[in-house]
Formats: C-alpha cells, sequence, structure tokens
C-alpha cells in the first residue's frame, strides 16, 4: 500500500474503532435504561394489592413466558419485542393500580 492509502486507512481504523466504543456505549446505556425500568415494574407488583395480583398475575406471566427472543443474535426485533413487553406489562400493572385507587 502506498504512503497516501496508509493515512486514510489508519484515521479510518481510528474512527471504526471509535464507532465500536459508541456502540458498546449505547448498548449498555439501553440495558440500564431497561434493567431500572424493570425494577419500577418490581415496585409497582409490589404495592398491589393481593387481590389484584391474583386477577393480574396469570396475564402477565403468559405475557412473559410468550416473548420469543435469539439473544446471539443480536436482532433489532429482539429489542423492539423486549421494548414492547416492558411497556405492555407496566400499562397493565399501573392500570391495575389505578382501579384499585378509583374503583
Amino acid at each position: 500500500m502506498n504512503g497516501n492509502g496508509e493515512k486514510e486507512l489508519d484515521e479510518l481504523l481510528r474512527e471504526l474503532n471509535l464507532l465500536r466504543g459508541l456502540v458498546r456505549d449505547v448498548g449498555e446505556g439501553y440495558i440500564l435504561r431497561r434493567e431500572g425500568e424493570i425494577e419500577t415494574l418490581i415496585s409497582y407488583l409490589k404495592s398491589l394489592s393481593s387481590g389484584s395480583l391474583k386477577t393480574l398475575a396469570p396475564s402477565l406471566l403468559q405475557e412473559v413466558r410468550s416473548i420469543k427472543l435469539k439473544p446471539a443474535k443480536g436482532r433489532i426485533k429482539d429489542l423492539k419485542g423486549l421494548d414492547d413487553l416492558i411497556e405492555d406489562l407496566t400499562d397493565d400493572v399501573i392500570n391495575a393500580q389505578n382501579i384499585r385507587k378509583n374503583p
């Protein structure tokens, strides 16, 4: 490779290594946010009455158990499925809390 091409290659390799770090940072941010949302969901569940929990638990369990993921593939489709699941579960639990507060 001539001297001119080496400079461009070095610059491109440097940028790609920075991009690799950004992918990791974005992934870690996503993980932390979703883990926090799951912790919040757990807190909401713990605040439900036993009657509300008995009514709600079967459908929540079915939702959680029905998700089909292929983690090793790192698919955007799987991330979207997790996003949708966490959002649906949270909405269901919040609705159950609101029903309990405003019968």
